[in-house]
């Protein structure tokens, strides 16, 4: 264990922090980009290298057009180029030439003093639109064949450019564009480099001060809350959350501070008083009796309190395929004997079909088992507890004195009891009912019963955003 622990350690210590992670990747982005516009440049130049020249000639051949010479029967008779195109006829004639002719074949004009057509081996009618490598005084030329009509005449413009010129151009041209690229393309990665490590930067620093904020918050200051007013959009929900989870957190303490005092205040009185009769000794069996009925009542706050403990965690469910029907009829079974002895009958009124819902079997015997006892409890002598069951919840009517409206938002709180009540009890058992109800989703409700009395009902089939106790 310490050699893994301090494994994590060494590797932990390496790993690199989010800025550089980031501005590695806009680094890496970038030159992959790079590289990739010269891969495509390359494959487009070996690929469409001819299309390309095709295309560049023919741009050529609009300022030859344009520099046409007419004579006065509106013939062609030669080409005056500006100096700016003229100079590359002039100065690579060996590789770049040009010929004008008529409908005849005869050239009527040429970039050089050699008058010789650039497509001897083709007819003058089937030149216009030619292109391809020609072989012209033992060297390949592109040539291409452009048609244009003067005055109602056709003349054909011969346009030839050597691979010997294509081959120095790119000699010439490529070396300054790769180191232009390489130059760029790594002052680019530097700046994005930077410019990602500084966004980073201010992107982390909410973060920082929210991690800031953190360290304030422990077992005696649970009602501090991070910071959200100047966070951003994407991190404030996390922030919300994370305060959320700190104001559950605050509510659960106080409510387990509330929990153990209460407990301790039901406990204290029945233990002194025990405490007392023993140290006065025992006398009579009457003593002995209210004796053991006390510790009875401490048993069973104890035993409720652990299932409250228990039911309050709703991880701790184990939920199975139950049947309710048959859970309730255990139920009866269970407290048939303490009905008879409060002359009270219990009344399971089933559905005609059996069914099955997914719940903790035993906490549902509990819920159950807690709402009859309690309404047992409340009954008067010779009435009825009806129990009713079907597929979307379970109700438990008595004919007792019913619950105030002022106190159904009470009367599931722990160690509650209604003002005047004479009757024993630890304030426990709706309390363990809520907690059951809140950890299966099902709502729980207190009503009056239609002949007097107290309704008690939970649905088991209910929507999600339904959820919570109602009163």
């Amino acid at each position: 264990m310490i050699k893994l622990g301090r494994a994590y350690k060494i590797v932990s210590r390496r790993t690199p922090s989010l800025a550089v992670r980031l501005a590695l990747g806009f680094a890496a982005a970038f030159a992959s980009m790079a590289l990739l516009v010269v891969a495509v440049q390359v494959l487009l130049a070996e690929r469409f290298g001819h299309l390309v020249t095709q295309m560049s000639m023919e741009g050529q051949t609009k300022d030859i057009f344009e520099g046409f010479v007419i004579d006065a029967s509106q013939r062609v008779v030669g080409v005056n180029l500006p100096p700016g195109d003229a100079v590359g006829f002039d100065d690579f004639f060996a590789n770049l030439k040009f010929r004008v002719l008529d409908a005849s074949g005869q050239v009527v004009a040429s970039s050089e003093p050699d008058r010789r057509s650039l497509l001897a081996d083709r007819d003058i009618a089937n030149q216009p639109g030619f292109f391809g490598i020609v072989p012209f005084d033992g060297r390949d030329f592109f040539v291409g064949a452009w048609v244009r009509e003067i005055h109602g005449r056709p003349y054909v413009l011969q346009l030839a450019r050597s691979d010997r010129f294509e081959i120095l151009a790119r000699e010439a041209v490529t070396p300054t564009i790769v180191q232009t690229v390489a130059v760029l393309g790594t002052l680019s990665a530097l700046v994005f480099a930077v410019a990602g490590a500084l966004a980073v930067r201010s992107v982390l620093r909410p973060i920082r001060v929210a991690e800031e904020a953190t360290r304030f918050v422990g077992g005696r200051n649970l009602a501090a809350r991070l910071p959200e007013g100047n966070m951003p959009a994407e991190i404030r929900p996390l922030v919300a959350a994370f305060n959320g989870v700190l104001q559950r957190l605050e509510q659960s303490f106080q409510e387990q501070e509330r929990f153990i005092a209460n407990a301790a205040h039901e406990l204290k009185t029945p233990l002194a008083l025990a405490r007392a009769r023993i140290e006065a000794g025992l006398d009579s069996e009457e003593d002995r009796a209210r004796l053991m009925q006390e510790l009875d009542t401490m048993a069973r706050q104890v035993q409720q309190l652990l299932q409250l403990a228990q039911v309050a965690d709703a991880q701790t469910m184990r939920q199975s395929t139950v049947h309710p029907i048959q859970v309730a009829r255990d139920v009866m079974d269970h407290l048939a004997f303490k009905a008879n002895r409060k002359d009270v009958t219990l009344h399971l009124i089933e559905p005609t079909a059996d069914f099955t819902i997914q719940a903790d079997a035993g906490a549902l015997f509990i819920l159950i088992k807690n709402l009859a006892e309690n309404a047992i409890e409340f009954s008067p002598l010779g009435s009825e507890v009806k129990l009713q069951i079907d597929n979307t919840g379970i109700s438990i009517e008595d004919h007792g004195p019913g619950v105030s409206t002022e106190y159904r938002a009470a009367v599931f709180e722990r160690f509650w009891r209604a003002p005047g009540q004479t009757r024993s009890g630890s304030g426990l058992g709706l309390a363990i009912v809520r907690e059951i109800a809140l950890a299966h989703g099902w709502s729980l409700r207190c009503d009056d019963a239609p002949g007097g009395g107290a309704l008690f009902s939970v649905h088991w089939q209910t929507d999600a955003t339904d959820r919570t106790e109602s009163y």
